[in-house]
């Protein structure tokens, strides 16, 4: 492996976007699943005894827009924190489960039926923008159901964070926020209760498989010791003296 192919695969911007990119694929599916295919073509899973007991409540919008947020920014702060196989851990992890959901939703089409927009009632700020996207779904596709990458990624980052740093607050904090994240999937009536199962199972398959091998990617490149090369430091946020590692790189696996 040459120099400049070290330096790409060590920089954890490069990393970032990578990541970036695979994720952002989830609206090429999308688009592309509602053009292959009509609204209900594939399969509707579904518990019955849940999914068809559930009323929709826009307060829950809020977790759900978190999840978003957290899916793309979180793998950015951790390029300025995580040691350098953790890292690349967690970017595998997240890499992962997001290709293997794509080959699952172009495969194995599943779809939810959402309430139609005039089903919602209330006219705080929540309803109506639940009400605005369950629009804006019915004039897209209503495919890429299962597994639910909200419940996957909320997950992934629970798992990761809590491995790199592992105190009560932290675990408590995430476990919390991960629960909200799934159940704001759910309770915005964007999944059915089987498609949060399927992003669990996910969740776990990528977490272990993004173990192994960013351990062994790390190992190939024998820098697990070694600073990283950062994403340069925002202007508008406080400087940083100096790029630190943390203790915890030398007995995380």
């Amino acid at each position: 492996m040459n120099g400049t192919s070290k330096y790409l695969f060590r920089n954890r911007l490069v990393l970032f976007v990578i990541l970036l990119i695979i994720q952002f694929q989830f609206f090429t599916t999308n688009m592309i699943n509602s053009l292959l295919r009509d609204p209900t073509d594939g399969w509707e899973i579904k518990i019955g005894f849940i999914d068809n007991n559930l009323s929709p409540n826009g307060f829950w919008l809020i977790p759900y827009a978190a999840g978003f947020v957290l899916s793309a920014l979180l793998p950015l702060w951790a390029a300025y924190h995580m040691p350098n196989k953790l890292y690349r851990q967690y970017v595998v992890s997240m890499g992962l489960a997001a290709v293997f959901s794509y080959v699952i939703y172009m495969t194995l089409p599943t779809y939810v039926v959402k309430p139609a927009a005039a089903e919602i009632s209330g006219n705080n700020i929540f309803t109506q923008l639940l009400r605005n996207s369950y629009k804006l779904d019915a004039a897209a596709s209503t495919h890429n159901a299962a597994p639910s990458q909200h419940v996957f990624y909320a997950v992934i980052n629970m798992c990761f964070m809590i491995r790199f740093r592992s105190q009560p607050r932290v675990f408590w904090g995430w476990v919390t926020l991960a629960a909200l994240i799934s159940a704001s999937a759910l309770l915005t009536m964007r999944h059915n209760s089987p498609d949060l199962i399927a992003g669990y199972l996910m969740a776990v398959f990528a977490y272990y498989a993004g173990l192994h091998l960013g351990a062994r990617f790390t190992a190939w490149l024998g820098d697990e010791h070694d600073p990283m090369i950062a994403p340069p430091w925002p202007d508008w946020l406080p400087r940083r003296s100096r790029w630190s590692r943390r203790d915890v790189s030398t007995d995380l696996t």
